[in-house]
């Protein structure tokens, strides 16, 4: 049996590494997951067409994009199925005498699946665990995405690394999800495989989580390398479209102009005028708490500076990427991203997620960006964790984050110039590779 586990240990570190994190879902239920299990079980009771039309709702209003959106009510769905399946074996047990009595605990299991509630709210604890369940599902993708990457101990580091567990068994985030698609998108234009599915890669992406938008001034750029990529991704482009207003017309009654609208207000105007939310970035750095960023500086507002920033540093990645290959695509990934995340405005936490997935990935090829990326992985768990303050046996942790100023302290302000220099060395490093 030793030699046996010995000779598989890759598969049953994988599996001990997802069993693990469906055991963490029940220590901590973070508000998103109140107000997506709202959503979801309205559209498990009445379906997705008229969703976005209710205007009755106890948490908050829908402003996510329709697939994710969808995959909450499948989530009321998987918990329904998982608790018929466990009533129809247990009077299955019970009804052929099979030893009901050996096994209490599978039917105090199976009541507490049925009636425990989660304090005040209306939902089953259950319920809110199988919220969980579709970001541990697409950890493991990921992790398999990393292994075919990089090998086995890419794949491994992922699955034990404090912000991966963290967000999925813990937090219940779906960045995981969007990321499997966006990075689909990227090998397929950049392998010249099935070039046509590219844009409904980044479609899905987008419509799992909008952070996927900042990589489309990459993808494009990429696309135009010849006259057929270039063709292919049209043609694709095409087909997204179609299948976009098809599914538009299937779950909402507005029209696709008023629908479309209507979801970019409620994404992205949610009156949060603040340089900085929560993130260790350059913002946090050079401006205090709350500072609104429609503020001017030298007669353009702060938000637009981040855009301007920004610009030049997909000039920068365009320049590192200009290979177009799967290795200098991943480095202009990297960049985007961790740049966009420095220097834009309301940028949550979470939005980094890419950037630590991708770093990874590009840590394996080069082993001299391995040291950085285990501190810049801890520093965004850290992130991840701060402000939220769960699970609450690290109130050791909140004491030294909270060291002086609660919501403005020193630390979180170190930690984003720590940030900031192992991003920057980085890509200093990648750019030293490229030559």
């Amino acid at each position: 049996m030793r030699n046996y586990i010995l000779k598989n240990w890759f598969g049953w570190a994988f599996l001990m590494a997802i069993l693990a994190r469906v055991a963490m879902t029940p220590l901590a239920y973070h508000g998103d997951i109140l107000v997506q299990a709202g959503w979801g079980r309205w559209i498990f009771d009445h379906g997705m067409r008229g969703f976005y039309e209710n205007n009755i709702w106890i948490y908050g209003w829908p402003n996510q994009p329709p697939i994710i959106s969808w995959l909450y009510g499948q989530c009321f769905h998987l918990y329904q199925s998982i608790y018929t399946t466990m009533i129809v074996w247990g009077n299955f047990i019970a009804s052929h005498r099979l030893g009901a009595s050996h096994i209490l605990w599978f039917y105090d299991f199976q009541d507490w699946w049925g009636n425990a509630k989660y304090m005040d709210t209306p939902f089953k604890i259950a319920e809110l665990i199988t919220m969980k369940i579709p970001s541990i599902m697409a950890d493991g993708v990921l992790a398999y995405m990393i292994y075919k990457m990089v090998g086995k101990a890419g794949a491994i580091i992922y699955l034990l690394s404090p912000f991966a567990w963290y967000e999925s068994g813990i937090w219940g985030q779906h960045d995981q999800l969007s990321l499997i698609f966006l990075l689909t998108a990227f090998w397929l234009v950049t392998a010249k495989k099935l070039m046509w599915l590219t844009p409904v890669m980044m479609a899905v992406s987008i419509l799992l989580k909008p952070t996927a938008f900042i990589f489309g001034p990459l993808l494009l750029w990429i696309s135009v390398r010849d006259k057929n990529t270039f063709k292919q991704v049209v043609i694709g482009s095409g087909v997204t479209v179609i299948l976009y207003i098809l599914l538009v017309k299937i779950i909402s009654t507005f029209d696709f102009w008023t629908f479309n609208i209507y979801l970019q207000r409620q994404m992205f105007a949610k009156g949060e005028y603040w340089t900085w939310v929560n993130t260790f970035n350059g913002w946090r750095i050079i401006t205090p708490y709350l500072t609104d960023y429609r503020q001017l500086f030298l007669g353009i507002n702060l938000r637009m500076w981040g855009f301007i920033v920004f610009g030049i540093i997909n000039i920068l990645a365009f320049k590192i990427g200009q290979k177009r290959d799967w290795d200098s695509v991943l480095k202009a990934m990297f960049v985007v991203v961790s740049g966009g995340w420095m220097v834009m405005t309301t940028m949550h936490e979470r939005y980094l997620f890419t950037a630590i997935v991708v770093g990874l990935i590009l840590a394996m090829k080069n082993k001299k960006l391995f040291k950085y990326w285990i501190v810049l992985s801890l520093i965004f768990w850290i992130n991840m964790f701060n402000g939220w303050w769960y699970p609450e046996s690290f109130l050791w942790l909140k004491n030294i984050l909270t060291w002086g100023n609660e919501m403005d302290g020193v630390v979180p302000r170190i930690l984003a110039v720590i940030n900031l220099i192992l991003m920057v060395k980085i890509v200093r490093i990648m750019v030293k590779e490229k030559k």
